[in-house]
């Protein structure tokens, strides 16, 4: 069984960062916390519609997308 690829967003200074665990990219969007999540997944490789919400608060979300890219 596969692991899921974690991502974390934060709100800070009017813009949502994206960075998933392990890996040294990151995305920002100014749009909404998702919206980071999916720019953070196609620069990884994966498909953004593949994005779940996991939990979140007022200023943190974590999202999680299947460890395989989509091909």
């Amino acid at each position: 069984m596969e692991s899921a690829v974690i991502i974390t967003v934060r709100y800070s200074t009017g813009t949502h960062v994206a960075r998933a665990r392990g890996h040294k990219v990151t995305a920002s969007c100014t749009e909404s916390a998702r919206r980071a999540a999916e720019r953070l997944a196609e620069k990884l490789g994966h498909n953004p519609d593949l994005v779940q919400l996991e939990d979140s608060d007022s200023t943190t979300h974590t999202f999680s997308l299947p460890e395989a890219p989509d091909a």
